[in-house]
């Protein structure tokens, strides 16, 4: 397996949501990568939440059933009436509600967006936190299948800190009934804490920034190889084959730390320091799930002129992707920015099924398929440099 400057895609492949002791680890290599190379290494600080769950339970009459919190729940314990609802309509038509809802039907199709997240927020997902903040149960569960959008079954259907009343999920409930005197456990808790995120900077002719990005983050519970340490191994050899090349514009290799928070806090610190620093982004290359074993490199393109994206998909090696939204590109494509997102060709198809499990190992990623795209986004900054 290739090595990046001693290191290995291994190294990588470690939960690491924000701020946990796997997170720093790969801030630290990251640093030590980059500094080695002589890139300009910036540090913003960041403020995060840690979440710790344990054994959680709903019991009725002997019959003990594991929940799981969702992440960065609040806590629940005692006894409790049940509610199952099927729609917003239904938990609309109660007032004050003491006990805890069981969410069926319509109510687990999808998950929900956090609360007030600042990128997008549909209107349904303001109305249900509108309508269940206004009813005020003491705790959600939700009875969820197959997730469509990762490999997760059951799935939470929330995911957010500021959300005040404790929530879990499981995929069957079928030998617990509406009662009045049910326990339930949801343990969970949160700290504040600190950590950061790295920008390495490569100092160009103009100050203009093309923007090579791979989030660092995971889901909890999961490796994250496919989603997203090929990510950073990208960045990594990209970094390599451009280090000594000069460009008309400032390179900013990020490693994107918060794409799997439901608060984003280093995307939020990236944009505030492009702020500070009156810095324009000119063009955006994300890279997100790529390397899966029997794929091909796969660019989707946003807001790009039709003559540069000729030449860029002439590439033996890349295959033209309809558009897709779920990753850090959107932020920028969103404000009409040229954005590239690159992932696996068949992500929706096959590694989706890996993804934010336990089963996102190391084996199912093929360095040669990274090599080859790293090459290929080198390509694409002589391409954008001749224009």
């Amino acid at each position: 397996m290739l090595k990046i400057n001693n290191h290995k895609l291994s190294d990588f492949c470690v939960e690491r949501p924000v701020g946990t002791e796997g997170n720093n680890k790969v801030i630290e290599i990251l640093s030590k990568i980059f500094n080695t190379l002589k890139y300009n290494v910036i540090e913003l600080p960041i403020d995060c939440n840690l979440w710790q769950a344990d054994n959680s339970f709903i019991e009725q009459n002997s019959n003990k059933i594991e929940i799981f919190p969702s992440p960065y729940s609040q806590e629940l314990k005692g006894n409790f009436p049940i509610q199952y609802v099927s729609n917003i309509e239904e938990i609309a038509m109660l007032k004050n509600y003491k006990g805890v809802l069981i969410f069926v039907n319509d109510l687990v199709k999808n998950s929900v967006f956090p609360k007030n997240f600042p990128f997008y927020f549909p209107d349904e997902d303001k109305l249900l936190y509108d309508i269940i903040e206004r009813v005020s149960p003491k705790g959600i569960i939700a009875i969820t299948k197959q997730d469509p959008v990762s490999g997760l079954n059951p799935f939470p259907i929330f995911e957010d800190v500021n959300l005040k009343i404790p929530t879990a999920y499981v995929s069957s409930l079928e030998k617990i009934s509406d009662a009045s005197n049910i326990s339930i456990e949801i343990n969970s808790k949160i700290q504040k804490v600190k950590s950061k995120q790295l920008i390495f900077r490569k100092e160009g002719l103009s100050k203009d920034i093309i923007l090579i990005a791979a989030h660092l983050d995971t889901k909890y519970r999961t490796d994250g190889a496919i989603d997203n340490a090929s990510g950073l191994y990208v960045l990594c050899e990209v970094a390599k084959i451009i280090k000594d090349k000069i460009y008309g514009f400032t390179i900013e290799i990020v490693p994107f730390n918060g794409e799997d928070s439901p608060e984003v806090p280093g995307q939020l610190a990236y944009l505030n320091y492009l702020k500070e620093n009156n810095y324009q982004i000119k063009s955006v290359i994300n890279i997100d799930g790529v390397g899966y074993i029997g794929s091909k490199n796969m660019f989707s393109f946003f807001n790009y002129d039709e003559n540069i994206k000729a030449k860029i998909v002439a590439d033996k090696n890349i295959l033209e992707g309809e558009q897709w939204y779920g990753g850090d590109h959107s932020i920028f494509a969103f404000q009409s920015i040229p954005c590239i997102a690159v992932t696996s060709s068949n992500m929706f198809t096959d590694a989706i099924k890996l993804t934010h499990t336990i089963n996102d190992k190391i084996e199912f990623v093929d360095t040669k398929t990274l090599e080859a795209l790293a090459k290929s986004i080198g390509n694409v900054l002589t391409i954008i440099n001749e224009k």
